[in-house]
């Protein structure tokens, strides 16, 4: 099972009803060291909202900035993401407290495409640090859904594994790994998956996300294996919904926030992906593909 091939979307239709709402934030709990998970209720977005796409946040008196959705509750109408504590606008919003009020605009982007049939074999969702959250929220969708789901769970340290907890109660497997060694396997969640792999390389599909040079690592990995691959990426973006081209990867217009932010990973080979990132400017950076932390 591979994802459709990718299909442009005119912006203009897609900014109709995307204006920010301000919500209060409802719960806050601090899942690691330097990552908060917060709650708000958002109905509109608990009903339509897949796993893979993303909500822009909108911290009032300094930023926009996208977010993973890490979790939704329909019947409630909750909706949760997570934010690591990397620059001045996730500072500002560590330090607000629940009934602080702030702006979401969503769910956009392209989600996760899950197999139509569970009996293909399990689905292997790959998580490595910052990437828990989207990957989370996919594992317990897929569960629901009936299918078995194997994790490969990778952080710099044990302290640094994010929604462990949620993922060893929904996966029937999970393997964690550690740069350090402190849990798991010392390694990362590359390495992870391939324990998996040897195992049984017999899966359905592989759902991704992490820092890229992980991604780049795992879609080598994988290139080993008839499994379809599907990460999700990061880019910096302002406005979410495709008009700014900051998150442009290739000479064809391929918007992460609207293409994106999950691609198949063959799609992916003709673009920037390993390679190149935008800064706040649009200028173009090299990526090390050797670096798998979250930061950057």
């Amino acid at each position: 099972m591979t994802p459709n091939k990718t299909v442009k979307k005119n912006p203009a239709k897609l900014a109709h009803g995307l204006r920010p709402f301000v919500k209060p934030i409802q719960q806050i709990r601090q899942v690691t060291p330097r990552t908060k998970a917060f709650t708000l209720k958002a109905t509109n977005i608990a009903r339509t909202a897949v796993p893979g796409q993303f909500v822009m946040v909108w911290i009032p008196g300094f930023d926009e900035i996208p977010m993973s959705i890490s979790a939704v509750q329909n019947s409630l109408g909750i909706v949760e993401f997570a934010a690591a504590k990397v620059g001045e606008a996730t500072a500002a919003l560590h330090r607000m407290k629940e009934g602080d009020l702030i702006g979401l605009r969503g769910p956009l982007g392209q989600g996760f495409k899950f197999p139509r049939s569970i009996d293909k074999g399990p689905l292997l969702c790959v998580a490595g640090g910052c990437g828990s959250p989207p990957i989370a929220f996919a594992t317990e969708w897929a569960v629901r859904k009936g299918h078995e789901v194997h994790v490969a769970l990778g952080a710099t340290t044990r302290s640094d594994l994010l929604f462990q907890e949620r993922f060893e109660e929904q996966a029937q497997k999970v393997i964690i790994a550690t740069d350090d060694g402190s849990d798991g396997i010392q390694g990362t969640s590359v390495n992870a998956a391939a324990f998996h792999l040897d195992i049984d390389p017999r899966y359905s599909a592989c759902l991704a996300c992490g820092p890229e040079g992980m991604l780049t690592s795992l879609a080598e990995l994988l290139s080993n294996y008839p499994i379809p691959l599907q990460v999700s990426l990061e880019r910096y973006m302002k406005c979410g919904i495709g008009l700014c081209g900051h998150c442009i990867i290739d000479n064809h217009g391929t918007r992460v926030c609207l293409e994106g932010p999950v691609f198949d990973a063959k799609i992916l080979r003709q673009t920037d992906f390993g390679q190149w990132k935008r800064d706040s400017t649009g200028k173009r950076l090299p990526i090390d593909a050797s670096d798998e932390s979250c930061e950057g």
